[in-house]
């Protein structure tokens, strides 16, 4: 006798695939990871999981070459320079591919001498004691780097909305706005093998009374820890913080509110 399919055998009699059946899990099994650190410098093609706001989790193909890769975070850039970081725990499968037949490769970037630029916005997030927000990044296996919240802007994004995505995105925290563009900063550093020329723009963002946040960022690869500091922290700390100048550009921001022009606040 033939049974009919159950929820943990969605292969209806005569073998074929019923419209709209979860392919995820199948996914895993059909394809390997292949790429590695090792082929940093080549072409690749890696599909891994997103999270979609109206679908949930959904498998998404990133194509471009590899700029930087260990065991916790691999880089890639496209053909448009568009850099995206991978959390390798999201990767379904992974593999080398060869030149685009017709299209123009992708740029040659990310070394010493050739820095990926990269424009990006941070929150100055402050709260209702003037405690600043971190978030402590692990450039590489040795070095601890705490800065604002933030990151690169996506395709056509302003810096506005890249503030307000990357605070929900790497700490859950919804503001509707930022507030105005407060200070400027450019410069040029590794993470994780990918030299990036990185031209910031930082918001202030207010927040009312005491606020907390989780003990490490939500959804930010490379990211190991979350917290709010005090100016008396910051001036006393011997952690590296980014700009190194931080306490005092803070202070200055404390006692006289926004700037009107951004201050270059330097490395």
């Amino acid at each position: 006798m033939t049974l009919p399919p159950t929820d943990s055998d969605p292969t209806p009699p005569g073998g074929s695939e019923p419209r709209g059946a979860p392919q995820i899990h199948k996914l895993r099994a059909r394809y390997a990871r292949r790429v590695t650190p090792d082929h940093v410098g080549q072409r690749v093609s890696i599909r891994r999981m997103v999270d979609d706001p109206q679908r949930g989790p959904v498998p998404s193909d990133v194509v471009g070459r590899l700029v930087g890769a260990d065991h916790e975070v691999m880089l890639v850039v496209d053909r448009a320079g568009q850099l995206t970081v991978l959390d390798p725990r999201e990767i379904l499968s992974s593999r080398l591919v060869p030149p685009h037949p017709k299209l123009e490769p992708e740029p040659e970037v990310g070394t010493r001498q050739a820095p990926l630029y990269r424009p990006a916005a941070r929150a100055l997030t402050l709260d209702g004691a003037d405690r600043i927000l971190l978030v402590a990044h692990a450039p590489d296996a040795t070095r601890r780097v705490w800065t604002a919240p933030g990151g690169g802007l996506q395709p056509d994004e302003t810096h506005e909305h890249a503030v307000i995505r990357e605070l929900a995105e790497e700490i859950g925290i919804e503001v509707d706005a930022p507030g105005p563009w407060v200070w400027s900063r450019r410069v040029t550093f590794d993470f994780r093998g990918c030299w990036l020329d990185q031209e910031e723009r930082w918001f202030l963002v207010r927040l009312t009374g005491t606020v907390a946040v989780d003990e490490a960022p939500l959804d930010d690869a490379g990211a190991v820890e979350v917290r709010w500091w005090s100016l008396d922290e910051l001036r006393t700390t011997d952690a590296e913080v980014a700009p190194a100048a931080l306490a005092d550009h803070l202070a200055q921001l404390v006692s006289d509110g926004p700037p009107g022009e951004p201050v270059d606040v330097g490395r």
